[in-house]
């Protein structure tokens, strides 16, 4: 009998070591080779290929500390967890090229000066204690650094987008060279004329000037650069993106130039609308056709003829006279489009994130029809008006008034606002000559020596027919970021294109996560609907039942086969005896 019991007691204790040593394996394994399982719709818990390439490509030590207060309210509990877990599956793909620490900035003033310095501010905060709404002070946001360059995520609240905005500021910090951008110069016949400007020394001042807003914000992480094609001199390849600022005066050589530059792999921002609005007699607009419109509808974008109003609209300040005294009366003014979260993509990025964007005097934007049938393209639409918005056509009186004429349900609906179109692009001028450099006057048809130059300038260009992976965006607005326009709603959504565009082709692949509210149609939980207390005795009465059923079959399974052990024990015995 003893021998039995230390035999036991051995046994136990093999037990015991087998099992710690499978747990410490277990463990080991799991720090050396991070994987986990993700069963949600959308997987909305796994990091993107492009992520994880960026993350293996990493060659140095990037340091990521996380500045998130001890004392947070509990309606944050879920950003912190969300925060926690893809840092920690970030960390493991990169291989210990990622230094993630947690601070905690109440700790010391050295930590929060540190937060400060990394452009981590101090945030109010609402929360709910004792039924009433309360605010406190605290940090929620991440720095990153690699060797002396910083970036911040200066407040973690969006977790759609956590995951683009990490990579993204990784990939910023590790970039060993400023990439550049270029600005088209504008094309337009109210700007004075080259020759002109030349002799007042204006350059491209006037573009500058018209586009500051663009210039001052871009400069700080890109090179900005003012595109002049007038000479028909090629687009510099190292211009990541190129943004077109509207214009109606465009020769077949700025198309030219503009559709190899694109053919070349550079990406286009293209901000252009069909009405040209005038203020010499009254607020008047007045469709003007233009070459780049053929170019960019050539591309898959037709830039409708018409101008957008909308019930979601800005407000104008207009003269009012009460008797001796003039006011300022605030009027709506639909034609000044303001779109708001519902009318951005949930699976982009750059638009999901985007909480309101003006644009003014704007047209619609639709899918044209592939004439050649050789491009391979997909088009999504970043942002769209509201249900409640119609199109206007013919004579726009743009003048503004105290009420506007409602067409019928039928009439309204959402218009896309600005759209991306990726993929396989073939040239505007697959199969055509190169343009000449200089439109020919009346004067040069004679002139033997003109028709050599030109022809020399050219004499080693030649057509690009395609590109494998381009980039266009559209905006049917050419005005929202000019400087009298420039929200900061606006310029910050330029400038996400343009980061989104310019960084690297990784970062176009991010997609937003698509966080689905789950919880019943409110709809359905009427007054008198039977429905709620169905759904509530599902969910309180049913899923218990089930479980208390189940256990109760597996007891008496339990106690039916101990007491078949126990009866054939009995038998064994009495046949011994």
């Amino acid at each position: 009998m003893k021998t039995q019991k230390i035999k036991s007691k051995a046994d136990m204790v093999a037990i015991a070591c087998a099992v710690i040593a499978a747990v410490a394996l277990v463990n080991y394994a799991a720090g050396k080779f991070f994987y986990r399982i993700d069963l949600t719709e959308n997987r909305q818990y796994t990091v993107s290929g492009a992520t994880k390439r960026i993350l293996k490509g990493l060659d140095d030590i990037v340091a990521v500390k996380v500045f998130f207060s001890k004392e947070l309210p509990p309606e944050t509990h879920a950003t912190i967890n969300a925060v926690r877990d893809i840092l920690s599956e970030y960390k493991n793909i990169a291989g210990g090229k990622l230094r993630v620490t947690w601070e905690d900035p109440a700790e010391s003033d050295e930590i929060r000066g540190m937060a400060m310095s990394l452009g981590v501010p101090e945030v109010r905060l609402q929360t709910f204690k004792r039924d009433k709404a309360e605010t406190m002070l605290g940090f929620m946001g991440i720095g990153i650094m690699y060797a002396d360059k910083k970036e911040a995520i200066p407040v973690v609240q969006n977790l759609k987008n956590l995951e683009y905005d990490l990579t993204q500021a990784i990939m910023k910090v590790k970039r060993s060279s400023v990439p550049k951008i270029g600005v088209l110069k504008s094309q337009s016949a109210d700007f004075i004329p080259p020759d002109i400007g030349a002799r007042m020394n204006m350059g491209d001042e006037r573009t500058e000037k018209r586009f500051a807003p663009l210039f001052e914000s871009f400069k700080r992480d890109y090179e900005v650069v003012t595109v002049d094609v007038s000479e028909g001199k090629p687009i510099d390849k190292d211009i990541r993106t190129l943004i077109i600022p509207g214009g109606d005066r465009y020769t077949e050589r700025t198309l030219f130039e503009i559709d190899q530059y694109f053919m070349n792999g550079g990406n286009l921002i293209a901000l252009v609308n069909a009405v040209t609005v005038s203020f010499q007699y009254g607020v008047q607009g007045t469709v003007r056709e233009t070459k780049l419109m053929d170019l960019l509808e050539h591309y898959g974008v037709r830039v409708e003829r018409n101008m957008i109003m909308d019930a979601s609209c800005g407000q104008v300040q207009v003269p009012r006279n009460l008797g001796l005294f003039t006011i300022q009366e605030l009027l709506p003014y639909p034609y000044f489009v303001r779109i708001t979260r519902g009318g951005f993509a949930d699976d982009n990025p750059v638009a999901s994130s985007q909480s309101e964007l003006m644009l003014g005097w704007a047209s619609s934007l639709t899918l044209a029809p592939d004439t050649s049938g050789k491009h391979k393209t997909a088009t999504v639409t970043l942002a769209s008006s509201s249900e409640q918005s119609w199109e206007a056509r013919g004579e726009f009186d743009l003048s503004p008034k105290a009420s506007y004429e409602l067409p019928d349900k039928e009439a309204m609906g959402r218009h896309a606002m600005a759209v991306h179109v990726n993929g396989a692009f073939v040239s505007y001028f697959d199969g055509k000559p190169v343009p000449p450099a200089k439109e020919k006057s009346a004067e040069d048809e004679g002139d033997a020596i003109s028709r050599i130059n030109l022809a020399e300038d050219d004499r080693n260009r030649a057509v690009t027919p395609s590109n494998k992976s381009g980039n266009l965006v559209v905006i049917g607005d050419a005005n929202f970021i000019s400087a009298q326009n420039a929200s900061g709603p606006n310029v910050a959504f330029l400038f996400n294109l343009v980061d989104w565009l310019s960084l690297d082709e990784n970062l176009i692949s991010v997609r937003s996560r698509v966080l689905e509210d789950k919880t019943v149609d409110p709809n359905i939980l009427e007054a008198g609907s039977s429905k709620p207390g169905i759904i509530r005795a599902i969910n309180l009465l049913l899923m218990p039942i089930v479980v208390i059923i189940a256990g109760v079959i597996i007891s008496l399974r339990r106690r039916e086969k101990n007491g078949q052990t126990a009866e054939g024990t009995v038998q064994t015995v009495a046949k011994d005896s």
